[in-house]
């Protein structure tokens, strides 16, 4: 009938969901088990069917969304990370009618760090893709870029006058961020001896300090 076409085009309707919508729920339930497995017992602990039982669906489906388990590690690692920038730029946008770079920066380290108490996110984010492949080694090296340049488009906008070109502001971008990851690996590691406000004042310091020796325009 034709009140049935648009179902048809997209599958037949179950408990309120077309074929494209449970299609979209497996997905997710894989990258919820993978951020389980991944984060606890590992990646290279992981198989098929571990993630499967977590998942509580079949292999049929984990290949429905995902060729390998890298294919899986890759999506969940880029679903973390969006949400670490997601957290990051709320918590900046929050400040900006303070046009304070500091306290847009300690905002912004403050959603990191409390998203990263989250040690299965740390463990995946900063530990378990590392030396998995070419391609993972590429994404990762791409995502420190992207939260480099982040760091320098917030200081350009609270900044303007700020005299750099573009290759030193992309290294020093590269510097921060990569400050500000080995302090989350440490943190993780060392079982998050230290308290949340003393990750933010610690590294808020790195900003501080970086901030003293920009030039500036005249």
């Amino acid at each position: 009938m034709k009140t049935n076409a648009s179902r048809d085009d997209k599958g037949r309707v179950y408990a309120g969901e077309n074929q494209e919508e449970r299609r979209a729920r497996r997905r997710q339930q894989f990258l919820d088990a993978g951020l389980e497995v991944f984060g606890t017992l590992g990646y290279r602990g992981a198989t098929v069917r571990i993630l499967c039982r977590r998942a509580e669906l079949t292999d049929r489906y984990f290949y429905e969304s995902f060729d390998t388990t890298e294919d899986l590690l890759m999506a969940v690692y880029r679903q973390q990370c969006g949400a670490l920038e997601h957290a990051v730029l709320e918590a900046i946008a929050m400040t900006r009618e303070q046009g304070d770079l500091m306290a847009a920066v300690e905002s912004g380290l403050d959603a990191i760090f409390r998203l990263v108490s989250d040690a299965r996110m740390a463990r995946i984010v900063w530990v378990e893709v590392l030396g998995v492949s070419p391609r993972v080694d590429k994404m990762y090296n791409d995502t420190l870029v992207g939260f480099a340049n982040l760091v320098i488009m917030v200081a350009r906008q609270r900044y303007p006058d700020m005299d750099i070109d573009e290759d030193e502001a992309r290294m020093v971008g590269i510097a921060v961020a990569g400050a500000v990851s080995q302090c989350v690996l440490h943190w993780l590691l060392g079982g998050y001896r230290e308290s949340r406000a003393t990750m933010v004042s610690a590294t808020s310091r790195v900003f501080k300090g970086l901030l003293s020796t920009l030039p500036r325009s005249v």
